[in-house]
């Protein structure tokens, strides 16, 4: 996609959406609470292949989860298990592109920067089966179902999260831009006003789990261009990506330039985006390669403060990697340099820098990370060739 599209799109959109139920669960009236008033913390942010990582202190141990605000608080079952935690109730819902997947529903008390944060509901899958999974989502997700007990902080320019339950204490947020974030309950995922166009407004979810800058609806991509919104397309072939339900099947996919991008208040102006099936669009990670984003859900209220300019093209080699029984040539893109190097989608990647491709957690992570620098060596069954990032998509 936008991106060099590390095809693993555990969310929320990213990781799952919750089903529709007749009556409020008790869990759910319930929500997560403080074990302290005036609470606040800072801690490291880790970043791989835009996925954000945090510390969360789970039965007495410190874990590795994926902070998404495009999904629910999730838990491996294995941690399940191994912590007792009861079973309160069940959920049948979506994952990223659609698959129908169950999960039980569990009730935790966890710590985060010496917070504690007590009966987070969290939808406990099995990330244990799938080496990639694991890999990737490590022990659970921190998801948009917290963000209503105070005010979230994140910050890529110093690589920390920041929560505090009182906003003026927060850094950042005098000369941010300020936004309406729109609310419609559990799970609380952060939802904006967006536009392409005069005549052509919507909503996005800010979905620090989706890999883009920006993933256009087929809604939003018919009315942006009936408004006049959209520039130049390109087109590509394979899997949109993998989710908790599974890989995705290989489909067309579609490169857009957006013309006249805007959040609420925020102009971005041209911006090159992917295009998605399912609604709603999506702001994705990679917004936070320029601003500091700040949630104030109770509030309804986000800020946006920039710290990094540039455009929106999004260069890429023109490829995504996908992960099954093997490490694979996930898509391609027309007119790319992957596409002239005679890359073909399903083909077994063997080695990437010079490292052979191995399907354990070490060779997964290379792969990613090889995928994030401006140039790659990549050797795949029938050929082999070294890649720079271009813009497929040229912006005035």
């Amino acid at each position: 996609m936008v991106r060099l599209l590390i095809i693993l799109y555990f969310a929320s959109a990213s990781m799952m959406s919750i089903a529709g139920q007749q009556s409020t669960p008790q869990w759910m009236k319930e929500s997560p609470t403080l074990g302290q008033p005036n609470a606040a913390f800072e801690i490291p942010l880790t970043v791989i292949a835009t996925k954000l990582y945090v510390e969360v202190e789970l039965g007495g141990v410190s874990r590795r989860f994926v902070f998404d605000t495009g999904s629910p608080s999730m838990i491996d079952k294995q941690l399940v298990q191994e912590l007792g935690l009861t079973v309160i109730d069940t959920n049948r819902g979506t994952d990223a592109h659609g698959t129908v997947v169950e999960t039980d529903i569990v009730q935790a008390d966890i710590k985060i920067g010496g917070v504690d944060i007590r009966k987070v509901p969290m939808m406990a899958a099995d990330f244990s089966k799938s080496i990639v999974t694991k890999a990737f989502v490590g022990d659970g997700v921190i998801g948009s179902d917290l963000l209503p007990l105070g005010a979230w902080q994140i910050d890529l320019q110093n690589s920390v999260l920041r929560f505090n339950t009182e906003l003026k204490r927060l850094p950042h947020v005098r000369g941010a831009k300020k936004m309406k974030l729109h609310q419609y309950g559990y799970p609380y995922m952060p939802i904006f006003d967006i536009s392409f166009a005069k005549r052509a407004q919507s909503k996005a979810m800010l979905d620090t789990g989706s890999p883009t800058l920006f993933s256009i609806s087929d809604r939003d991509f018919d009315g942006a261009q009936k408004a006049g919104g959209l520039g130049q397309v390109i087109s590509g072939f394979g899997t949109p990506g993998s989710s908790l339900g599974g890989q995705a099947p290989n489909t067309q996919l579609t490169l857009v330039k957006l013309e006249k991008l805007a959040i609420d208040k925020l102009k971005l102006g041209q911006v090159v985006a992917d295009k998605r099936n399912l609604s709603p669009s999506l702001i994705g990670a990679r917004i936070l390669e320029h601003y500091i984003v700040t949630f104030q859900a109770r509030e309804e209220k986000a800020y946006f403060k920039q710290f990094l300019k540039g455009n929106y093209s999004n260069p890429t080699f023109g490829f995504t990697l996908a992960f099954g029984q093997d490490i694979t040539i996930g898509s391609v893109w027309e007119n790319s340099p992957a596409y002239a190097a005679g890359m073909t989608v399903g083909k077994k990647v063997t080695s990437i820098n010079g490292v052979a491709v191995e399907m354990t957690e070490p060779g997964l992570q290379h792969a990613l990370n090889a995928m994030g620098k401006t140039a790659i060596e990549v050797t795949w069954e029938g050929g082999s060739a070294r890649l720079e990032k271009v813009s497929l998509i040229s912006m005035e």
